[in-house]
C-alpha cells in the first residue's frame, strides 16, 4: 500500500504539471493575432461573451465575470487548466465506479490520464491531418468541449450511482443532484445531453417491460425535464428566426467534413475499443454498462452522420462534438473490459498465451493512440495550428 500510494502521488505530480502546462497553452489561446500562432475557438468565444454580450453557454457567464477584473487572460486560462486536470480527476472516479475496486488505484489513475491524452490512430494514408478528418476524444482548442466533457463525466457518475438505488427510490436530495447535473451539463454544451438522454430512455423503458414499477421509472425519467428548459433557450439563441441557423437532415454531410477518407477515419478514431470490442463482443450481452457506453456512441454516430446546421455555422460541425463524448466513453469502458479480462479470465483468455498476445496488442493500440495525442498536444504547446 505504501508502494502505491507513492505511485499515485507520483501520477497526480506528473498530472498537476500537464494541467500547469495546460493553463500555458489556454493562455496563449487567449490572444487573437495575427498568423493564429495558438489558433483555438477560445478568443472567438471570450469575443462573443465580452464585447457582443451573446451567448448560449454557461461559460459566457464566467469569461463576463473573469474580464471585468485587468486578469481576464490568466483567470480564463487558469479556470480551463482546472477543469482540465479535474476531468482526469473525474476520470479516475469513474473507472473507479465500473471496475468495482478490482483494479489498484494507480492503475486506474493512469488510465484515467491516457483516457484524457489518446487521440485517433493517425496513419497519414487515410488523412494528413492528424485532428480534423479524424474524430477525437481529447480536444484542447474548444473551451465549451473542455467543459462539457468535464460535467459530461460527473452527470454519468451520478447516473452511474444513482441508477443502483433508483428502483428502491431515491432522497428529494439525490433526484436533485441528479437533476441539477442534467442542467449543468446543458448549460455548457448540450451535445452530450443528445446522446445521452436516448439510450437513458431506452435503459428505461427496458426497465419497465422488466417489472420495474412505473412510479419508479417515471421518477427517474423526469430528472431531465429541467434540463430541456436549458436546451429551449439555447435553441431559441442559436436557431431562433433573425440569426439564419437551423438544422437540417443531411446525411454523410458533418461526419464527412474535412475528411479525405471518411470510413477509414471512422475506424482508426476507435481503433483501440473497436479491437477490443472484436474480441469480447459478448460481453455487450454480459455487461450493461458496456452496452451503454457503445450504445451511446452509436447515438453519437447517428446524429453526426444525419443532422448537420445550416446558416453561418454549416460548416462548424458541431454535432461532432457529442461524437467526441462517445468515443471518450467506449474508450473508457473498454479500458475497463481489457483490464477485467487480464483479472478475471475468461473463454480463451484462460489460455495464457491467448491472453497476453491480447493485452499486447490492445495496449500497443492505446499506446500509440496516446503517443499521437502526446505528439499533438506538444505541438499545441509551441503554438502549431490544431488543423496540423
Amino acid at each position: 500500500m505504501k508502494k502505491n500510494r507513492i505511485i499515485q502521488t507520483a501520477l497526480w505530480a506528473l498530472i498537476i504539471v500537464y494541467g500547469a502546462l495546460c493553463v500555458f497553452l489556454y493562455y496563449r489561446q487567449t490572444f487573437h493575432v495575427e498568423g493564429m500562432p495558438y489558433e483555438s475557438d477560445l478568443p472567438y468565444h471570450i469575443s462573443m461573451a465580452v464585447d457582443d454580450h451573446w451567448f448560449y453557454s454557461l461559460t459566457a457567464i464566467l469569461y463576463q465575470l473573469f474580464y471585468l477584473t485587468p486578469f481576464g487572460n490568466f483567470l480564463t486560462a487558469l479556470f480551463l487548466g482546472c477543469v482540465t486536470t479535474g476531468t482526469i480527476g473525474m476520470t479516475f472516479l469513474l473507472f473507479r465506479e465500473i471496475t468495482d475496486g478490482s483494479v489498484p488505484e494507480p492503475y486506474l489513475l493512469l488510465f484515467g490520464f491516457l483516457a484524457n491524452i489518446a487521440m485517433p490512430f493517425f496513419v497519414r494514408a487515410a488523412h494528413y491531418q492528424r485532428y480534423i478528418g479524424y474524430q477525437s476524444p481529447s480536444i484542447w482548442h474548444n473551451s465549451t468541449y473542455i467543459c462539457m466533457k468535464f460535467c459530461g463525466i460527473l452527470t454519468l457518475l451520478l447516473y452511474l450511482r444513482l441508477e443502483k438505488k433508483y428502483r428502491a427510490g431515491l432522497s428529494p436530495r439525490e433526484w436533485i443532484l441528479l437533476a441539477v447535473s442534467f442542467v449543468l451539463v446543458n448549460a455548457v454544451k448540450p451535445n452530450f445531453f443528445l446522446i445521452f438522454a436516448p439510450v437513458m430512455a431506452l435503459f428505461l423503458l427496458r426497465d419497465l417491460i422488466t417489472g420495474t414499477p412505473f412510479s419508479k421509472v417515471f421518477l427517474f425519467g423526469l430528472t431531465v425535464v429541467p434540463s430541456l428548459a436549458v436546451i429551449l433557450w439555447q435553441n431559441l439563441v442559436l436557431f431562433g428566426d433573425r440569426t439564419g441557423n437551423g438544422i437540417e437532415i443531411r446525411y454523410g454531410y458533418t461526419l464527412t467534413l474535412h475528411s479525405t477518407h471518411p470510413k477509414a477515419t471512422l475506424l482508426l478514431s476507435i481503433a483501440f475499443p473497436l479491437f477490443v470490442l472484436v474480441f469480447l463482443w459478448k460481453e455487450l450481452l454480459r455487461d450493461r454498462w458496456y452496452l451503454f457506453s457503445w450504445l451511446v456512441w452509436g447515438t453519437s454516430l447517428v446524429q453526426v452522420t444525419f443532422l448537420s446546421e445550416t446558416g453561418a455555422r454549416a460548416r462548424d460541425g458541431n454535432f461532432m462534438w457529442g461524437y467526441s463524448f462517445g468515443i471518450f466513453m467506449i474508450l473508457v469502458w473498454s479500458i475497463a473490459k481489457l483490464l477485467e479480462t487480464l483479472k478475471r479470465p475468461r473463454g480463451i483468455f484462460q489460455n495464457r498465451a491467448v491472453r497476453l498476445s491480447f493485452a499486447a496488442a490492445a495496449f500497443g493500440i492505446l499506446i500509440y493512440q496516446c503517443w499521437c495525442g502526446i505528439v499533438f498536444w506538444v505541438r499545441l504547446c509551441e503554438g502549431t495550428t490544431y488543423w496540423m
